[in-house]
């Protein structure tokens, strides 16, 4: 029985995906019970605008879409996103103004805590942390 289900389960999850591996427009590959809503792409979308319009970072968007590329360049129309919850950002211990030369990881070591922690307190920052502003205040958990 749990062979067939198993079998069951695999050709339902392939046949939402096309020979190029991804998935079919107006398909999903995600579990509905970690989505808050489900939104459908529309022509011209980044994962930057969709996660804007949805009040979600682009690192909780790709997380809970696995079949998005690192570089956000495979969104097809008509395919649908998983919107995760949204997860209140933890409280600033302290606050930090960004200098000439800064980056993620060398702000991150000074205060003792990961990229990833200061990524989750400063929604703003992008997932490559290319886009600080010399002056911009981050909050550091």
């Amino acid at each position: 029985m749990f062979a067939r289900l198993s079998l069951f389960a695999m050709v339902a999850a392939l046949g939402a995906i096309g020979a190029s591996g991804r998935a079919l427009p107006g398909s999903q590959i995600f579990s509905r019970a970690t989505c808050e809503a489900t939104y459908t792409v529309v022509a011209g979308d980044t994962c930057n605008e969709i996660a804007t319009k949805n009040d979600v970072t682009v690192s909780a968007l790709e997380a809970a879409n696995p079949s998005i590329d690192a570089n956000c360049d495979n969104l097809f129309i008509g395919e649908q996103l998983c919107i995760p919850g949204t997860t209140p950002p933890p409280p600033c211990a302290e606050n930090y103004t960004v200098k000439a030369g800064d980056v993620c990881i060398n702000i991150a070591n000074q205060f003792n805590i990961t990229v990833a922690q200061l990524e989750a307190a400063n929604t703003e920052i992008d997932p490559l942390c290319d886009n600080l502003q010399i002056g911009e205040v981050l909050c550091i958990p």
